[in-house]
């Protein structure tokens, strides 16, 4: 049986269909809408009509990809900017009554840990303890192994959070600080997810047309990082938007997604990321057949 899962980011909206076969979850189809649920939330934190309008008809739109391809099991997810929001029950009802499939808000915690189940999997090989960091759009997360068990973390902190509210850059590191209460094992590999660190690979690496194949598991070092998040910082959006491999809808938020990576680096004193492009919907597809 094919399952379907949608998650509901704050800027990004992410479909994923998969099977299982001979003992392992395959993902046959994925796809993702740039929809900025989070836009112009402002300090009152209420989700407003036009995001949620391109929302729900972006998880319609799902909703019958994902029935066309035969797929009769579905979840919906939503993350940062629902969990936030001071219209959630509103946002709730709205999706789930379009969508014909309740909506779920998943908490930091469970985010975070979710993440790390679909891009662990594939790192196994590397015989090291693995700490994943997922960069959203309104929150990021990380979770890494700790004596007993692993150690998960969320902070309201984002790309797009950081675009529209200048007034939380100065308090950027202090929040990260609050990712790792517990030290990381030693000889920790860090996996980073989301659309910013598959985004900059692919812009590290020239591609014309996303091709998440070429992207996963690919290394950055820290020294490269840096690079492009001076870089970005200081261009213009128009000059980021002609950057080969940039999506044009993340050119406005791709400065402060690396700048979280940056800072996130320099937090764990880790000296190199590898990029995965299986996080949070790949975590959600293994849970649910698991379950």
């Amino acid at each position: 049986m094919r399952k379907a899962v949608i998650d509901m980011g704050t800027n990004s909206t992410r479909l994923a269909i998969g099977e299982q076969g001979n003992g392992a979850v395959q993902i046959v189809y994925t796809q993702v809408a740039e929809t900025r649920l989070g836009e112009g939330m402002g300090t009152e934190r209420i989700i407003q009509p036009e995001p949620l309008k391109r929302n729900i008809e972006t998880v319609k739109h799902f909703m019958e990809t994902a029935r066309l391809m035969n797929a009769y099991d579905f979840r919906i997810t939503a993350t940062s900017a629902v969990r936030d929001a001071a219209n959630q029950v509103e946002v709730l009802q709205e999706v789930s009554k379009a969508a014909g499939v309740f909506m779920e808000v998943l908490p930091g915690q469970v985010e975070a840990e979710l993440s790390y189940l679909g891009a662990s999997g594939d790192f196994a090989h590397l015989d090291r303890p693995l700490a994943v960091l997922d960069i959203g759009g309104g929150s990021t997360e990380l979770v890494y192994p700790v004596e007993g068990g692993v150690h998960g973390a969320s902070v309201n902190m984002g790309a797009v959070r950081l675009l529209e509210h200048p007034e939380l850059r100065p308090q950027l590191e202090e929040t990260l600080s609050q990712l790792k209460t517990e030290a990381l094992p030693e000889d920790c590999a860090l996996i980073a997810v989301g659309g910013t660190n598959t985004c900059l690979m692919a812009m590290e690496l020239g591609l014309v047309r996303y091709d998440g194949k070429k992207i996963h598991g690919q290394k950055l070092t820290k020294e490269r990082v840096d690079e492009w998040c001076e870089k970005l910082l200081r261009m213009t959006q128009q000059e980021r938007e002609l950057i080969p491999g940039m999506k044009p809808q993340r050119a406005d938020i791709m400065p402060y997604g690396v700048l979280i990576l940056q800072k996130t680096m320099e937090l764990l004193g880790v000296n190199e990321v590898i990029i995965s492009d299986k996080g949070l919907v790949y975590g959600l597809l293994l849970s649910e057949f698991q379950a």
